[in-house]
């Protein structure tokens, strides 16, 4: 309902018109004018219950956004894969802040979309701070389309578990337009010269663990998360493999410890034992690249920057290492079909960008079924 309040202030008397309808942000403002105030009250409180009727469900005008989301965190977010989780945190504080409070039954297709907008042209303010200088907000690009397509994604979600839980007859994701045609697939991969100054860099790094987890990573192609995750149990040097468990798409799968590596994980082990046998304390588990103190995986995200910086690279990330994996093995011959059971994709449609490199492979290949079978003059 709405309400109007009298004030007194320096400048002169003013109105604030206050409506307050359940599951509905409260809305204020302030007027000169009486007469003025009511209207604005009487219109605004109209445009908002102008909405109840396109929701038949009742449960809709009594339960949130944020009572979705609430229980999207206790029923269905911890069953996903953790990289999955830490994405998907960040996509519902998004949306809890922004329409946390109001009814199923008020979140409309152009309210979606307003917010989506917005959080489009206002980009990214963050940027890395120079020596001695604290980070400030700066100008920056607009949210690129595939970002805005995994906010716009959650919340289909999220809107999608509602309806399934009898809380809302419709989602009004329908009404918001798809994000679609993006394409921004990565294709950086570290050349040899590269490669040498960046195995280097990570050798020299006072960080300990960083070079067998660059090598680790650079051999089998793993995302710095799986190989992060990685216990002593995990790993069997006398069978050459690997076990990844904490995995994206929460797939367990193995993958080869050749030759090179498994001779650095062996002296690299013995390091890591040494050290577990000096703790005061039990760890949890037994890290193959543990913190100090043992009680959780190593964070190698420093020593990799200043590794990076020492080596000259100039837009290259720690996953494109993964690239790097998947480019050399297309590079030698290996299949899209290998390369996706290296990598851990369950479709080829992820390694399609390395089909190129491997045209040499398939016309070596074409060129050795024509000469067997057709003869050679036609």
């Amino acid at each position: 309902m709405a309400n109007i309040q009298k004030r007194e202030r320096k400048s002169g008397t003013v109105y604030l018109a206050d409506v307050r309808i359940h599951g509905f942000p409260r809305q204020k403002k302030t007027f000169k004018r009486l007469t003025d105030a009511k209207l604005w009250a009487q219109q605004t409180e109209a445009a908002i219950r102008k909405g109840e009727f396109q929701n038949v469900v009742s449960t809709a005008r009594g339960k949130t956004l944020n009572d979705v989301i609430e229980r999207y965190r206790d029923d269905v977010l911890p069953y996903k894969a953790p990289s999955t989780q830490r994405a998907e945190t960040t996509y519902l504080a998004f949306w809890e802040r922004e329409l946390g409070k109001y009814a199923l039954s008020y979140i409309e297709p152009q309210l979606i979309s307003a917010k989506l907008r917005e959080l489009g042209e206002a980009g990214d303010g963050r940027r890395k701070a120079d020596d001695g200088e604290a980070a400030k907000p700066v100008k920056t690009a607009p949210k690129s389309r595939k970002t805005l397509k995994h906010y716009r994604d959650t919340l289909a979600l999220l809107l999608k578990h509602a309806k399934q839980w009898g809380w809302t007859a419709v989602n009004p994701i329908d009404g918001v337009n798809k994000i679609t045609k993006i394409r921004n697939e990565r294709m950086r991969f570290l050349d040899d010269e590269e490669r040498t100054a960046l195995l280097a860099a990570c050798k020299a790094s006072e960080n300990e663990h960083l070079y067998p987890v660059v090598i680790f990573a650079l051999s089998t192609g793993a995302r710095k998360n799986e190989v992060l995750s990685l216990t002593f149990g995990d790993v069997d040097l006398k069978r050459g493999v690997a076990i990844l468990r904490n995995t994206k798409n929460g797939d367990t799968r193995t993958v080869p410890i050749v030759t090179a590596l498994q001779k650095l994980l062996a002296a690299h082990m013995k390091q890591v034992e040494a050290h577990y046998e000096k703790l005061d304390h039990a760890p949890p588990a037994k890290w193959l690249f543990p913190r100090r103190d043992g009680m959780a995986p190593i964070d190698v995200r420093t020593a990799w920057e200043n590794a990076r910086a020492a080596a000259g690279l100039v837009d290259f990330r720690f996953h494109d290492i993964r690239h790097s994996t998947a480019s050399y093995l297309a590079m030698n011959g290996a299949s899209l079909v290998e390369i996706a059971e290296v990598l851990g994709h369950r479709t080829l449609q992820m390694v399609r960008r390395y089909a190129h490199l491997s045209e040499s492979h398939v016309k070596e290949l074409v060129q050795s079924v024509n000469d067997k079978v057709l003869p050679a003059e036609l």
